[in-house]
């Protein structure tokens, strides 16, 4: 048991230092960080991203943007930090780039707070 335990940690460490890579170990990094994300849509109309999904969470909107490398993902992010009349935040992680906005700053904080890796 204690064997399979360390065993676990060990692919649950090495995973998380090469960051996120799908939508879904996006989505269960969220809720094991306490932010539940809820009212899951798909965004088919930006053309950003492969894969990019909208929720609800803690009073703020969450945007869960999947590249397809963690180069592209980088270089998304930092161009769009670079837009200073843009109002998210943005977390980077592996190919993923979580979006907070809320219409209160100590909400969005709140949110970024518990999503940062």
């Amino acid at each position: 048991m204690r064997l399979m335990l360390v065993v676990a940690l060990a692919l649950s460490v090495i995973a998380c230092s090469k960051g996120l890579d799908t939508i879904e170990s996006a989505e269960a990094f969220a809720k094991s960080r306490g932010v539940v994300l809820t009212e899951k849509t798909e965004d088919k109309e930006q053309i950003v991203a492969p894969r990019c999904f909208d929720y609800k969470g803690h009073g703020a909107d969450v945007r869960l943007l999947q590249f397809n490398s963690h180069d592209a993902a980088a270089e998304w992010k930092k161009r769009m930090d670079g837009i200073p009349i843009e109002p998210a935040q943005r977390i980077q992680s592996g190919h993923i780039v979580i979006e907070v906005r809320a219409d209160d700053d100590a909400t969005q904080q709140k949110v970024v707070a518990a999503l940062q890796p």
